[in-house]
């Protein structure tokens, strides 16, 4: 503090407290080897402090997850997922994740203009908070692309596809996928729509949010926000609602698709 560099990454979580062997990490690199990533990566604009922040936030986060997803720490899928901040912005995107490099870029957040201290611009805007539904479309392509391969589509869920229904041929990962998505999509599978795509379409029924990938992203770091309640955790840096709550399942719904969410990640432990 004396010397302005602040330290305000643990603000971003409550809940259960990180073990105390969190503290030991010092370099960048023991943090790649310990979650299997492929590198992290920063923007020219990023700062030594928003580094700081942003790569343990990371951790902390990756830490969380880990517990949802019990991957023994592969959060990196071996090797694969890279994490980048403030160095790949597209659009107006405050964070996206690239099929073809596997990099999951955070937006950096805002500056001054914006108004409030530094650790509140860190979350409440720019890719904090969103990590959770990036990695969400990491999965999605890389058991499609690598573990459960199909000639329709290298994402599980079916990619940027509007279709309500897929016919995956059966591919045990698939088939988890179409489970889980029809459970999200239908209340009666192939006649009635669901409570929650129908609100979602009527407020927001654009080819974007109607997509296969981000209907299941969106659920994805909605599973972790449930399941890491249940645990007494609350990772706002992981997983922070940035879209209109109509997007998003309550917890009644997601309470349903859960089963199957679990599932299907039980069998992507298997075969990662």
């Amino acid at each position: 503090m004396s010397t302005g560099f602040s330290d305000f990454f643990n603000r971003f979580r409550n809940g259960k407290k990180i073990p105390v062997s969190f503290k030991t990490i010092s370099r960048l690199d023991e943090i790649v080897k310990t979650y299997h990533l492929r590198a992290i990566g920063f923007g020219n604009w990023v700062t030594q402090e928003d580094r700081y922040n942003y790569v343990m936030a990371m951790f902390m986060a990756f830490y969380d997850l880990d517990k949802v997803l019990q991957f023994k720490k592969n959060i990196g899928l071996n090797g694969t997922v890279s994490i980048s901040f403030g160095a790949r912005g597209k659009g107006r995107a405050i964070a996206h994740f690239e099929p073809g490099t596997f990099i999951i870029n955070m937006t950096r957040y805002k500056d001054n203009e914006v108004g409030g201290s530094k650790p509140y611009r860190f979350l409440a805007t720019g890719g904090a908070g969103a990590l959770a539904h990036e990695y969400g479309h990491a999965l999605d392509w890389y058991f499609g692309a690598y573990r459960d391969l199909s000639i329709d589509s290298q994402s599980l869920s079916g990619g940027g596809s509007v279709a309500m229904t897929l016919e995956q041929n059966g591919r045990s990962l698939r088939t988890g996928m179409d489970a889980v998505m029809n459970a999200i999509i239908w209340k009666v599978p192939g006649k009635t729509p669901s409570a929650y795509y129908t609100r979602m379409k009527e407020k927001h029924g654009t080819p974007y949010i109607l997509s296969r990938c981000e209907i299941f992203a969106r659920a994805f770091e909605k599973y972790v926000q449930f399941k890491l309640a249940r645990m007494g955790i609350k990772n706002m840096f992981l997983t922070d609602t940035k879209y209109d709550p109509a997007v998003y399942m309550t917890d009644t719904e997601m309470a349903n698709v859960v089963p199957l969410m679990d599932r299907l990640l039980t069998d992507m432990r298997k075969v990662l």
